[in-house]
């Protein structure tokens, strides 16, 4: 049961603060390398880097995306002990990297601090997520279309390992909250204008 105290919203903060970091941004500016919100689909995230050409700094910055999901929902278990309250800090760290503070609210689409997040609730359920997005990228090649099709399968996945209705909604929540910013991408498949994972953007 959550148990709602000051202790408990400031690490929602912190969370959604920690999620606000966008790597993708710092990164570019450290490396002196275009800002990603400048080419491609402007999304600021590393699946727009990779397709610059700079594996390197597309790997930086889904370590460090993943990071932001992961940590703060193992501290958050560590201290409170209550796995629907992990579960929402990594929900508050997706929400913070799509709308960072620090961007003026307009970040990436959490994919990568989502995967992070379930990683660090719970490490199979978090693989199995990681392997339908590899098979379906394998499969399809399409970024996109490998998140839409594995957070579709997410809630079900979260039920068969837990039959929690409470754990279940909640991942529920993050898998509309990820497809939904998906929502162009979806278009794009259908009218079959979506960029192929290795496809250069043109800039």
């Amino acid at each position: 049961m959550i148990t709602i105290t000051i202790s408990s919203v400031l690490f929602l903060t912190i969370s959604y603060l920690i999620g606000s970091v966008n790597s993708s941004i710092i990164f570019s500016k450290l490396c002196k390398f275009q800002d990603p919100r400048e080419y491609g689909s402007k999304n600021p995230g590393a699946t727009n880097i990779l397709r610059s050409g700079n594996k390197v700094l597309a790997f930086a910055t889904l370590i460090f995306d993943m990071l932001k999901g992961t940590l703060p929902v193992i501290f958050a278990f560590y201290i409170f002990k209550d796995k629907s309250y992990a579960q929402i800090v990594g929900i508050i760290a997706v929400i913070g990297h799509i709308f960072p503070i620090f961007y003026k609210f307009k970040g990436g689409k959490g994919v990568a601090t989502a995967f992070g997040s379930i990683i660090g609730f719970d490490i199979i359920l978090g693989l199995i997520c990681l392997l339908t997005w590899l098979i379906t990228a394998f499969l399809f090649r399409y970024s996109a279309l490998s998140a839409i099709v594995t957070f579709t399968f997410l809630p079900l996945y979260t039920w068969l390992s837990y039959e929690i209705l409470t754990l279940t909604s909640i991942y529920t929540i993050l898998s509309i909250v990820v497809i939904y910013k998906h929502k162009t991408n979806i278009g794009n498949l259908i009218n079959n204008t979506e960029t192929k994972i290795g496809k250069k953007n043109k800039q």
